[in-house]
């Protein structure tokens, strides 16, 4: 284990030595990982493979990894490093002003957070002094040790006979004071102490503002107060609270609708007391002088504490909010596409009318039209002249305003199959520098029709074009920081299209740039000098590097190399030709301990687990992935037959810890809340539920106003 000093602390020239961080071991023990895991992640990124290269061609060496723990391995490092050098710099920055005393450097070495190390380090790094930094410079540090040992300081006693020569006994024990609040402002157990105190036993309250408050607001506002009812008068333990009861209280104090706090009690205080108590190795009661002061220190270390808490809380939320939307973005992204149909798209609209888009079985665009809602008649000829001029097989309307009305007209003119796409993002896209480069003939509105075409056709390549917070999946996600969102669902994105298999020469640059190894520029060279008769072929577009990365992620299914359309990496592939000649259906394990000193001279890394996923790929060449589906058709007249307690089919199409939304052919969405899926208690329904899985549902409720829809699946 390694060392290294940050400078001279004291004028005798003693060396306080800061450990630097055993990355390795901390990592393990952090992730639950064995040491030579971590040490293989660490190498092979600092050589620069990719996670999705590594979680698939380099699992023998890692103990078969996936991207998740490798990720969550490159985080810990970076946290850990960060925390390194700010404590290093706090050291450094306090020790030049001549200031580090053992209690602070203690406190910073033990500090586990950024923010830790920040809140001890902040007052040292304005160039105004502090009350507290003045009163060590007066010498006030001898009277406040005295106060800390819990005595009443009297004007007689011996400590301050030097200091009233210069100053009153009352300015003496007022800056003395402050040393002592400074010190419990940085006291990094104390704080734990407090935190670890109010998330096991108190609570947090929440209640309307005033009247004369809330009408203040305007008139946007005001609308949403009822949505804030169940949080008036609303006590909760903290270690009770879900993550979207965060969001909402969050939320309601945002708009200055809703008082937020947690708890503030006597007991509180006394736990505190004890917990200084303690610190300071003293007996309790506190002296007067010590308990007066300490009631003050304590109510704005509370609220320090307070903001820290209800910062961690918010944190915590916005992860399960994320992971909830990782898991929704995963399945949505696979849904199987549904090549070679021609289709009548429609995207509905009352104002601006409907538009159409007649597009054929390679989704070349061959005609487009547009019909408003409230000339019938002329809607109903016109989708009729379209419906026998153009054979199409299916009709698509988006699930936008409008499109109610859009399917009962249709109900009267076709038997065709009709399909609710929804629209979420489609906007974004449309009016986005993708569309006009791909488009630069249409105006957005039809850009955005044909989008809804390409949903239905092939979800992925349309959806990498949109800003995955924008996809329509997931719980809050505007509530969530914008930065973080996107990070972690554009990994997301990265993982399919890196699962699934991609056709280097029918895959659009946007979905190329996802490839491991592959950005935009690159992406854009392998488009434009298409088509590619091998991965051999491919090659000349690389560098060595990036072929290695990116080439086992890519499908050729022309290439008269058969292995040149399946997930085998091509430095695999003698091994591969081997293995295929000599085992099918054998024993995977077997075969490799009879012939493992050829393999092993074919490839160093492999074992039984990489016979396995040769004789798997080799299979399932041009197999497609993507299997579910989360295309719902609309019901036959559903919109003017659907009614309360009727049992309808459905396909989920977005999952939040509450509940879950879906499809069973009406304008929105349906939510079957928690409490609505079983008699017996469900704590999350992610333990139920997952994107485009098929369910049957009644209909308990539909507001026809607002069309939200209460749905249930009890007794069913």
């Amino acid at each position: 284990m390694t060392t290294e000093t940050t400078q001279n602390l004291d004028t005798e020239n003693e060396i306080v030595l800061i450990q630097k961080p055993d990355y390795l071991v901390e990592i393990a023990e952090i992730l639950t990982l064995q040491n030579s895991q971590v040490e293989t992640i660490l190498a092979l990124t600092a050589e620069g493979a990719t996670v999705p290269f590594i979680a698939r061609y380099r699992k023998e060496k890692t103990g078969n990894l996936d991207e998740d723990q490798i990720r969550d391995i490159l985080k810990e490092k970076t946290r850990i490093e960060n925390l390194y050098e700010a404590k290093k710099t706090a050291l450094n920055g306090i020790f030049e002003q001549g200031k580090l005393t053992d209690e602070l450097k203690e406190n910073i070495l033990k500090a586990k957070t950024l923010k830790e190390v920040e809140d001890i380090y902040k007052p040292y790094k304005s160039k105004k002094k502090t009350k507290a930094m003045i009163a060590i410079e007066n010498g006030f540090q001898i009277v406040a040790d005295e106060i800390k040992k819990n005595k009443n300081i009297s004007e007689n006693d011996e400590v301050l006979k030097t200091l009233l020569a210069d100053f009153s006994f009352a300015e003496i024990i007022e800056w003395s004071i402050e040393i002592i609040w400074a010190e419990i402002s940085a006291n990094a157990d104390l704080r734990a102490d407090l935190i670890e105190t109010l998330k096991k036993y108190w609570e947090i309250n929440s209640k309307y503002k005033t009247e004369k408050s809330l009408e203040k607001l305007n008139e946007k506002d005001k609308n949403q107060i009822p949505k804030f009812d169940l949080y008036n008068d609303y006590n909760l333990k903290i270690r009770y609270i879900k993550p979207y009861q965060i969001l909402a209280l969050n939320r309601g104090e945002n708009l200055w609708i809703l008082n937020v706090k947690i708890e503030k009690t006597e007991k509180t205080f006394e736990w505190i007391v004890f917990h200084y108590a303690r610190i300071l190795r003293v007996k309790l009661p506190f002296v007067s002088q010590l308990e007066e002061w300490f009631k003050k220190w304590y109510d704005a270390l509370f609220s320090s504490v307070e903001n820290e808490l209800r910062s961690d809380l918010s944190e915590a939320w916005e992860d399960d909010a994320i992971s909830t939307f990782k898991v929704n973005l995963s399945k949505l992204l696979l849904t199987k596409p549904e090549y070679g149909k021609s289709i009548l798209a429609i995207d509905p609209g009352y104002a601006a009318g409907c538009k159409i888009c007649i597009l054929d079985n390679l989704g070349n665009p061959l005609a487009f039209s547009k019909i408003f809602l409230h000339k019938e008649e002329l809607a109903k000829n016109e989708l009729s002249n379209l419906l026998k001029k153009y054979d199409v097989d299916v009709i698509i309307v988006g699930n936008g305003t409008g499109s109610k009305e859009t399917i009962a007209l249709l109900w009267w003119l076709t038997t065709k199959d009709i399909f609710i796409v929804n629209e979420s993002g489609a906007s974004v896209y449309s009016a986005s520098k993708v569309a006009q480069e791909e488009f630069p003939e249409l105006d957005s509105l039809d850009r955005g029709t044909i989008s809804l075409w390409r949903r239905f056709i092939d979800p992925l390549s349309e959806l990498v074009k949109v800003p995955v917070g924008s996809i329509g999946v997931g719980l809050y996600q505007h509530d969530v920081p914008a930065k973080k969102l996107e990070e972690q669902l554009g990994n997301v994105v990265e993982d399919v299209v890196n699962e699934v298999w991609i056709n280097v020469n029918s895959a659009s640059s946007y979905v190329l740039n996802y490839i491991s190894g592959i950005d935009k520029r690159l992406a854009k060279k392998i488009f434009n000098n298409r088509p590619y008769k091998s991965r051999i072929d491919l090659k000349k577009q690389m560098t060595a590097k990036t072929y290695e990365q990116a080439i086992g992620f890519l499908r050729i299914p022309e290439s008269e190399e058969k292995l040149d359309n399946t997930d085998i990496h091509p430095e695999q592939y003698e091994l591969a030709k081997f293995v295929i000649a000599e085992l099918w259906d054998g024993n995977f394990v077997t075969f490799f301990e009879n012939n493992k000193s050829k393999i092993l001279e074919l490839y160093p890394d492999a074992n039984e687990e990489t016979i396995e996923f040769i004789i798997s790929s080799y299979k399932n060449a041009g197999v497609e992935k993507r299997t579910i589906s989360t295309h719902k058709k609309a019901i036959a007249g559903g919109y003017v037959d659907a009614k309360e307690w009727d049992i309808v089919e459905g396909i989920v199409k977005n999952v939040v810890p509450f509940g879950a939304f879906v499809d069973v052919g009406l304008k929105q969405d349906g939510l079957v809340h928690i409490s609505q899926i079983w008699d017996k208690y469900v704590k999350d329904a992610k333990e139920v539920f997952e994107v485009g899985q098929d369910v049957r549902v009644k209909i308990l409720w539909i507001d026809e106003k607002t069309w939200r829809i209460s749905l249930g699946m009890k007794g069913i």
